[in-house]
């Protein structure tokens, strides 16, 4: 999801031809010898495609997400900080993803795979009522009001997204633009099959050490802050059956 993005949005995603409902553009950007090292000889490992998610049971699929993972860290330091778990990562940015890779190399960390594809394929191809939790970190707020349809929450992914999660499962969601936080707060009160149990609003003038530690302090994150934007954190909750 990007172009005419806020310094502090995270890397986009391309959608396929066969999907012209999905308006991405893939950023390559400018891999280090590190980032593109890892993605040549290692990424393999990690990387799984549509095929291989759908082909999935509910107990081998990830339980836990986090769609556009940037360069990854708040991705690694969540898979490393629970091992008993498995953890997918959902990017396009190839800087992003071979930046992944060389953390869980040298991390030794074995519990978290990747997929290359929009998010919204993703979630078809994963089985139903199997994730227990969804993140989904500073997200492209595409701040102009013509691109506000290429803003990844919409009510059609949000439907994904109720499908794959379990009762009891939650949606994280962060941004740093004000109102791509009141368009999330509308999509979700719209949609009316999740509770939303969290809202927290810390104010750009407020010390990040005041933060919730529920989630890793990003580097997008870290960014808004430099420009004076307040946080927005919001979870949303599938209610149990």
């Amino acid at each position: 999801m990007t172009q005419d993005k806020t310094p502090s949005s995270a890397p986009a995603q391309q959608e396929p031809a066969a999907y012209p409902a999905y308006t991405y553009i893939r950023r390559r950007g400018r891999m280090t010898k590190g980032q593109t090292s890892a993605y040549e000889q290692e990424s393999s490992h990690y990387r799984v495609t549509l095929d291989e998610l759908s082909g999935l049971s509910c107990e081998d699929a990830p339980r836990k997400i986090e769609i556009g993972f940037g360069m990854g860290q708040a991705l690694y330091e969540w898979a490393s900080s629970q091992p008993q778990d498995q953890f997918l990562g959902i990017e396009l940015y190839q800087p992003g993803v071979g930046s992944l890779v060389r953390q869980l190399t040298d991390g030794k960390v074995q519990n978290v795979k990747i997929c290359e594809q929009p998010a919204q394929l993703v979630l078809a191809a994963l089985a139903e009522n199997s994730v227990d939790e969804v993140r989904i970190l500073f997200p492209d707020p595409w701040p102009k009001k013509r691109h506000h349809a290429r803003r990844l929450i919409q009510t059609d992914f949000l439907t994904l997204l109720f499908r794959v999660l379990k009762a009891g499962g939650r949606v994280v969601i962060a941004t740093d633009w004000t109102p791509y936080a009141d368009w999330i707060r509308e999509c979700f009160a719209d949609f009316d099959k999740f509770s939303c149990t969290a809202e927290r609003l810390r104010s750009a003038s407020e010390d990040s050490s005041s933060r919730d530690g529920a989630r890793p302090h990003t580097k997008f994150e870290q960014r808004g802050e430099r420009l004076g934007h307040d946080i927005h954190d919001f979870v949303f909750l599938k209610p149990e059956v």
